[in-house]
Order: structure tokens, then sequence, then C-alpha cells
């Protein structure tokens, strides 16, 4: 018996959805993946996305050995808006080590955040500047890309260019928009501002969310000095995860997870 997963119609980002008139080609990478992981042949059904909230069924084709998506659809046959799948959550996190950062992010993608700000902070392991912040950026939106399709998101999450803290509070939020930045047990006692305990009512209302978690090493003096700063102007607010010391990836998706509860309803 094959399993529900087996049966899954494989799913393709395309940079525009084909039409009956107008196949769409298949980038290399993507048709790479069809070809050796998904193993697809010529004609089998795939499902087309643009990333942009819309999705239209299609055929895996070969024209003079190149990859192309056809469709006998005139219009989409699925479309979400960003508000219908993503929340108004925007993660900030220090570039953490190995693969953990690749799963923080898989993970903001299935919990619906709508963008990912890498920020590269004092005490960050991962030197970015080494093999440039192209080569990451590229890699983690590869990684957004896939779980997108994965998860049947039609909206993708967008990763941005890694900024320092100095950078990313420098940048203006939205009117109404609100920072909150995860801090861990030790630095309670130094910390500029009272922290309020992370619970269901702590992110309230519609708001844009940003929220704001730090490296493995914690923040450096100079980094809470500016977090002083915000915190003094009403632009910054900080969570108590809890008593535990949580790892940088664990604070990531504890925190997005509380952000987003707003949305669910329960009965």
């Amino acid at each position: 018996m094959q399993s529900k997963r087996s049966l899954r119609i494989p799913r393709v980002l395309c940079r525009e959805l084909p039409t009956p008139q107008r196949p769409v080609a298949v980038d290399a990478e993507e048709a790479a993946h069809l070809k050796q992981v998904l193993r697809l042949s010529d004609g089998s059904p795939v499902i087309a996305l643009d990333g942009r909230g819309r999705a239209i069924p299609g055929q895996y084709t070969i024209v003079d050995k190149k990859p192309f998506i056809r469709t006998s659809e005139k219009t989409p046959t699925e479309s979400r808006s960003p508000a219908d799948e993503q929340g108004s959550l925007v993660l900030e996190v220090s570039v953490i080590k190995g693969d953990a950062m690749s799963w923080v992010i898989e993970k903001a993608v299935e919990l619906g955040a709508r963008r990912v700000v890498p920020v590269l902070s004092d005490h960050a392991v991962v030197q970015v500047d080494k093999k440039g912040s192209e080569h990451f950026v590229e890699r983690w939106q590869r990684i957004a890309d896939q779980a997108l399709k994965q998860c049947e998101r039609l909206n993708r999450l967008l990763v941005e260019a890694p900024l320092s803290v100095e950078e990313l509070l420098r940048r203006p939020l939205p009117t109404g928009a609100v920072r909150t930045v995860a801090i861990e047990p030790k630095a309670r006692e130094d910390w500029p501002v009272a922290a309020e305990a992370l619970s269901g009512g702590f992110f309230r209302g519609d708001q844009d969310k940003h929220v704001l978690i730090g490296p493995e090493g914690g923040w450096s003096t100079h980094e809470i000095d500016l977090f002083r700063i915000e915190a003094r102007a009403m632009r910054l607010r900080a969570a108590d995860l809890g008593p535990l010391v949580l790892r940088a990836e664990t604070a990531a998706v504890f925190t997005m997870s509380c952000a987003l509860s707003t949305r669910l309803a329960i009965d």
C-alpha cells in the first residue's frame, strides 16, 4: 500500500504560472530536484506555484531536453492571500551554527512567518563574511522554498540579507508594530526593562510582530545598551521565556508559536 505522502502531487515553484498558450521553463536547481529526487518522467502531474499565493495543476514535460510545466487550465485553481496563511510575524534571528539556522527557517515557513531577517550579533559563532552573505542567503532561501512546497503554503517566506543589531534597530518599524526581544534567565538582572512572562496574552492585536532572538553566546553589553535606548523610546519590550535556558533555535520556535497562536481559533 502506498502512503498518503507518496500519492501527493509534486509541487513546483515557478517564476510565473503556465497558461495553455505558454508553458514555463523550470530553473536548473528545481529541474534537478524534480529529476534526481522526485524522479519525474515526461507527462507527470505537478502543481505549479508562483510563490505569490497562486497554484495551478499542470504536467512536467521535456522539450528539446529542457524541462517545462504545461497546463490546460485557464485560471489558477487555488489562491490564498498572505493574510490567509501568514501571520504578521517577522522573525529576526541571530545567525546560529550548523543545521540549526536551516531548521529555524524551515519552521518559520511552517508556522506562517512572513520574513526572516538574519542578525549578525556580537557573540554569533558563524562568520557570515568568510563565504559572503549572498552564499548564506541563497542557501536559506532554497530551504525556505522547499519547506513552502512541503507544507503546501502558497506565499513565499522571504529571507533578507543579514543585518547587524545596529542596522536592524535603525530600520523604522511600521506604524503600530512592536519588537520583542527574547531574553535568557541569567540576563534578567541586568536587563534594561522589566521582562513580561511570555503567555497567551503577551502578543496582542493584529499589529506587525517583530521577534528578535539572540545567539548561543547571548547578547553583548554593547547590544544591551542599544536595547536600553530602544526600550526607553518604547520601541522594544522583553519576553521572559521561563526559568530554563533554551537553545537559540528552541527559543525561536517557541516565541514564534506564541506570537502566532493569536490567529488560532480553539473550540
